[in-house]
């Protein structure tokens, strides 16, 4: 398959190209193909993270067309958006398709759906994004947008720095979901157990450190992610709110992710989540979850938002 980039760019350069010549781009001489042609397919087996690629193949049509772009910024500008999530939502997709518990997640879980991949609307509200793609996840508020649940969460449970481990788990036991157990750092035996048995893990980690797979320069901000799944090379896919993205790490990354939240920000480690099916009360569940979230501290978890195409997060 191959993966149109900024189609809706291309009703734009024509009008770039009237440029005067000090600014017009050399026609070429013969047909040229449309720059994602060469883009590489998020299909291939073996092949790259797909957002890595999909990402590359935008900064390789940015080069390339560098004069175009400048000519024509306002309206790249306006249509940014628009490209961006097509993206980001082509990329979420095939990524989806690569969870190989997926069924064992529905099944033994209970869960409505896969886990959807929400964009944190603030810059310190990703805790409650997490619990809001959890939520999404067990079929609940289904009438309520994204944003709203998010807004709603955050403003009853959380702070304007961010959401600790404690209040994450009372907005999970708010919307019906147990944290079974927390840990200060990956236990790898009990997160693959728990994929495979249906739950799901929300980690708190280092920004940066996660969305660069463990090669950032610099700390990032405490951060809360969703750990829905795992591929055949025994990665889990995170769905990080920081920029609405999935991604698949591996083990040791996942772990210094972690170890450098807790070196950084005196909070990290992952809480292993359940879909509550039994009628338990909601203090019940919040007394409960609450006595497994000590071990990974107090500090709030809050991220920053990212409106750029990638894994970027400061």
């Amino acid at each position: 398959m191959s993966v149109k980039l900024f189609s809706k760019v291309g009703a734009a350069l024509p009008r770039a190209l009237e440029l005067p010549s000090e600014s017009r781009v050399q026609a070429p001489t013969s047909p040229t193909p449309s720059p994602a042609a060469s883009t590489p397919s998020p299909a291939i087996p073996g092949s790259a993270d797909v957002f890595e690629q999909v990402s590359k193949a935008q900064q390789q049509w940015e080069a390339k067309f560098a004069d175009v772009v400048q000519a024509i910024a306002p309206e790249l500008e306006e249509l940014a958006p628009l490209e961006t999530k097509s993206l980001k939502d082509l990329a979420n997709s095939v990524n989806e398709t690569r969870n190989v518990v997926a069924d064992d997640q529905l099944e033994k879980g209970k869960w409505g759906s896969s886990t959807p991949v929400l964009q944190q609307t603030e810059d310190a509200n990703c805790g409650a994004a997490t619990v809001a793609m959890l939520t999404k996840a067990k079929g609940g508020k289904e009438a309520v947008s994204d944003a709203q649940l998010m807004d709603e969460l955050d403003s009853r449970f959380a702070t304007k720095e961010g959401t600790t481990p404690k209040q994450l788990s009372d907005m999970l036991a708010h919307e019906g979901m147990a944290v079974k157990r927390g840990d200060s750092k990956l236990d790898k035996g009990a997160l693959d157990g728990a994929l495979k048995n249906g739950g799901k893990a929300v980690a708190m980690v280092d920004s940066n450190e996660i969305s660069t797979k463990g090669n950032a320069k610099e700390a990032g901000k405490a951060h809360w992610v969703v750990i829905d799944g795992m591929d055949d090379k025994g990665r889990y896919m995170v769905k990080d709110p920081g920029n609405g993205s999935s991604y698949f790490v591996k083990p040791e990354e996942l772990n210094k992710a972690m170890d450098s939240g807790r070196s950084q920000h005196q909070a990290g480690g992952m809480l292993i989540v359940e879909n509550a099916q039994d009628t338990a009360p909601e203090s019940v569940l919040a007394q409960e979850s609450g006595k497994n979230v000590e071990a990974l501290g107090t500090t709030p978890g809050g991220g920053s938002k990212s409106s750029r195409f990638g894994r970027e997060s400061s």
